[in-house]
C-alpha cells in the first residue's frame, strides 16, 4: 500500500518524521523529535553535543552535516538564497549561520537547508520542476507578515518557480486548539483570515497551522499540495520540544530538506 503523508521512521534508533511527498530519488526531507535532543546552538548546551547529534541524525538520513545551512532565526520575514559559497554556515557553530535569515532557498544539489523549531511552524517547500527547495520558520510574527508567501515568491523571483507546482510540507508545531493569545493579536489575525480565530469562554485561540495554509493556498499554491502533519508539539510536548509547555527552557527539533547529487 502507498503511504501518503508525515509518517515516522526509527533508524536504528534514530527517529524522524518526513513527508512522503517531499521524499524521492531528486530529494531528501526530515524532521527530529524529542528522543533525538536538543539541535539548536543558541540555547545553552555544549555545542560539541549539538554537532554529535546533529551528525549522527543527519547520518540516519543519508546526510552529513558538513553540507548544512542555518539562519539566525528572528521572527522576521528575510528570505536568503543559499548558493555553494555558503555550504556549512551554521553547522558548527552559531557565529556561521546566516544572519537574520528566518527562510532559506536554493536550487543548488547538495546543500541541506535547516531550521530549528519548538512549537513555530517549519515549512518545507519543494519544486519538482525546476527543481528548487526551500525550508521557512514561522513563528505568530513571521506568520501574520506572510514569510511563507514571501519566500514562494522568492522561489518565483530567483528561480522561475510556479506556485501550482509546489508541494508543501507543514510540520509538527503547536496546535490552533492550543495556542491561546489575547484579543489584540486574534483581532490582527481575525482581519486577514477570520477563519483561523476562535473564542471560548477562556479567551481566545489561533490556528496558526490553517493561517499558513490558506496564505499558500492564495498565491497559487494547490491544496491538494499541501501536507499538514498531524502533531502538536505542545500536546505531544513527551514526542517534540514545546517552549509553551516547557515554559520557555526547551530544546530545538531540527527540519531539513536538500536536493539530492543526481
Amino acid at each position: 500500500m502507498l503511504v501518503m503523508g508525515w509518517v515516522e521512521t526509527n533508524h536504528s534508533g534514530i527517529i524522524y518524521e518526513q513527508c512522503q511527498e517531499l521524499n524521492n530519488h531528486r530529494v531528501v526531507q526530515g524532521f527530529s523529535v524529542r528522543s533525538s535532543g536538543n539541535m539548536a546552538l543558541h540555547i545553552g548546551d555544549d555545542p560539541n553535543e549539538v554537532v554529535a547529534r546533529r551528525e549522527s541524525w543527519l547520518k540516519a538520513l543519508g546526510l552529513r552535516l558538513e553540507q548544512l545551512v542555518a539562519g539566525v532565526q528572528v521572527h522576521g520575514t528575510r528570505v536568503a538564497v543559499i548558493e555553494k559559497t555558503a555550504v556549512g554556515s551554521g553547522a558548527f557553530n552559531i557565529d556561521g549561520a546566516i544572519p537574520e535569515t528566518d527562510a532559506l532557498v536554493t536550487k543548488e544539489p547538495g546543500i541541506i537547508l535547516a531550521t530549528f523549531t519548538a512549537d513555530c511552524i517549519p515549512i518545507f517547500i519543494y519544486d519538482p520542476v525546476t527543481p528548487a527547495i526551500g525550508v521557512v520558520h514561522a513563528g505568530w510574527r513571521g506568520t501574520i507578515d506572510g514569510i511563507a508567501t514571501i519566500t514562494v515568491k522568492r522561489m518565483v523571483d530567483e528561480f522561475g518557480t510556479f506556485p501550482g507546482d509546489c508541494l508543501v510540507a507543514i510540520g509538527p508545531s503547536i496546535c490552533g486548539v492550543c495556542y491561546r493569545v489575547d484579543k489584540q493579536l486574534a483581532e490582527r489575525f481575525g482581519k486577514i483570515h477570520t477563519q483561523v480565530v476562535t473564542e471560548d469562554e477562556l479567551g481566545y485561540r489561533i490556528d496558526l497551522q490553517t493561517f499558513n495554509k490558506l496564505a499558500l493556498i492564495r498565491i497559487g499554491v494547490c491544496s491538494r499540495h499541501i501536507y499538514e502533519a498531524q502533531h502538536c508539539s505542545n500536546c505531544q510536548a513527551d514526542r517534540f520540544f514545546s517552549y509553551r509547555a516547557d515554559r520557555g527552557k526547551t530544546g530545538r527539533m531540527m527540519g531539513i530538506i536538500a536536493l539530492k547529487n543526481q
